[in-house]
């Protein structure tokens, strides 16, 4: 019986982080030049690279043959990769284009503690004449560089970015850059326990926390982090692990909680010190029904979160400012996958549906 149990318990287990997770794309938000000796020109308008928008900066014309940039650098990204991660690979993206078609790379480097280090991952395509992405590193390269979370994290992350006009060319480059983004890609450090479920349900003035796990080996605590915007965490309480390798459950009541909107998570800790999360779960500590999307803004190519969902089907519409039906999406888990939505920008209008097709609410999302 004992072993059938463990059985259905491994069937049931979910994956949390087991596999590479994804941070981004994200835009940088400091923007710089960095001289490069011999170099004959220098970006202007550097902050214009912060998103997609058709404006620009540019280096106004290099005439002489091979003639390069400064570097033009990006930080601050805002990553916030987990403690404990491993980092397998770093993807800088670029949109750039020259209408001269005079224009290639002369260096694309990492930013590595303020300073500009790694691999030069330069090609030698020519800059298109249209806006166009060009994709720089992998989800297993890492430059060439050892990294931890508090490396990406850092503001002084980023990019350093310097063009070169072509070779021996007639007439002059005249290169430009409308947005650079990086993602990151990071795995998790496996620890000895696999984390079967993660609940959180409001029962009167506490809400009660419930998580089972099977195969604790040599397992630290578990904390109980608490957030009121489902970014910023912090710990309300520590859990010790019992080291079970049978299934075994903990609970906890976090009584008289602040705020209607609250978002749990737990930190799992190993004797070796190493961390990871579980998923984050959300409760609507009001007595009204509302329903919300997290995080928004947010990326077209992140996926959307759920909150207070109430355990009900729902089908949400999303309509363009002018009431033009973009996507309709059936949803019974707590996020949704926006890919169907990787052309749109801007904002958007949602109607969530209950299942008898009324509807429970309305409002805006930013689509970045």
């Amino acid at each position: 019986m004992k072993n059938s149990l463990l059985l259905i318990a491994s069937l049931l287990l979910i994956q949390f982080y087991s596999y590479s997770q994804v941070a981004g794309p994200l835009n940088g938000g400091t923007f710089s030049v960095t001289v490069i000796p011999g170099s004959s020109q220098t970006w202007q308008n550097t902050g214009n690279v912060a998103s997609s928008d058709n404006v620009y900066s540019n280096f106004g014309s290099i005439a002489p043959a091979n003639g390069y940039t400064d570097y033009l650098v990006v930080t601050n990204f805002g990553f916030n990769i987990p403690p404990g991660s491993s980092i397998s690979g770093i993807v800088v993206e670029i949109e750039r284009s020259d209408a001269n078609s005079r224009t290639i790379d002369n260096s694309i480097r990492l930013v590595q503690g303020g300073v500009i280090s790694g691999d030069d991952k330069a090609v030698s395509a020519t800059y298109p004449l249209t806006d166009a992405y060009q994709t720089y590193g992998n989800a297993g390269d890492t430059w060439g560089l050892t990294w931890i979370p508090a490396d990406i994290n850092a503001s002084n992350f980023g990019v350093a970015i310097s063009a070169r006009k072509i070779n021996a060319a007639n007439g002059t480059a005249a290169g430009k850059i409308d947005n650079v983004i990086i993602t990151v890609y990071y795995d998790f450090v496996s620890l000895p326990v696999d984390l079967i479920s993660f609940s959180a349900v409001k029962n009167s003035n506490a809400i009660a926390l419930n998580w089972t796990t099977v195969n604790e080996i040599d397992m630290t605590f578990y904390e109980i982090q608490r957030s009121d915007d489902g970014f910023n965490f912090s710990t309300i309480a520590s859990i010790p692990s019992q080291n079970r390798s049978a299934v075994t459950r903990y609970n906890f009541e976090d009584v008289n909680p602040p705020g209607s909107i609250l978002y749990y998570r737990l930190k799992m800790t190993g004797l070796s010190g190493y961390s990871k999360y579980s998923k984050i779960i959300s409760v609507n500590c009001s007595n009204d029904k509302s329903i919300t999307f997290y995080p928004n803004p947010v990326h077209n190519s992140q996926n959307l979160h759920i909150a207070n969902r109430n355990n009900q089907t729902l089908m949400v519409r999303f309509y363009d400012q002018s009431g033009r039906m973009l996507w309709d999406k059936v949803i019974t888990s707590d996020e949704i996958y926006l890919s169907a939505l990787s052309a749109q920008k801007g904002i958007i209008i949602y109607r969530i549906f209950n299942p008898g097709n009324q509807l429970i609410t309305t409002g805006k999302l930013v689509l970045q």
